[in-house]
């Protein structure tokens, strides 16, 4: 099955920057943190294409997380 074109990809380092800002890899961790899905994680893990729409949200949480990360090391 070919991915819509509005689905999106990450690359590996993306992935593991994600990974070093998650407290835990848990179902109420990723939605809490990232607001996704068990699923859309493993997805994003095994390098599957996901709703772009998805991935902006979750990429725009971790910007702000590093943002404040950032702010309160200051």
């Amino acid at each position: 099955m070919a991915a819509r074109l509005a689905d999106a990809v990450i690359d590996r380092d993306t992935f593991h920057a994600l990974r070093r800002v998650l407290p835990a890899a848990t179902k109420a961790c990723l939605q809490d943190t990232f607001g996704i899905s068990e699923t859309t994680w493993v997805k994003l893990r095994d390098g599957r294409p996901v709703k772009r729409a998805t991935l902006e949200r979750l990429l725009e949480r971790y910007r702000r997380m590093c943002g404040e990360t950032s702010r309160r090391a200051a």
